[in-house]
């Protein structure tokens, strides 16, 4: 499943920021987050997309649908 990190203030010299890094997010992808049920639905819907990726067009949200709305089945 996947889980918003955001930033921290960082004492690295390569990563500046004029704002302390505000606003800065990113989604990162943990395999170990979420039940086994959830995790067997982001399974199955990344092995559709795989196999299906060049007959139709699918929607670049589900993930998120998946993940944020857990009671609708898509």
């Amino acid at each position: 499943m996947w889980r918003l990190k955001v930033s921290e203030r960082s004492s690295s010299p390569w990563l500046r920021s004029l704002n302390n890094l505000l606003g800065r997010q990113e989604w990162v992808f943990d395999p170990d987050l979420g039940t086994p049920e959830e995790r067997a639905q982001v399974d199955k819907a990344r092995r559709d997309f795989a196999e299906h990726r060049f007959e139709r067009k699918h929607s670049s949200d589900l993930l998120m649908r998946i993940q944020v709305c857990p009671m609708h089945v898509f």
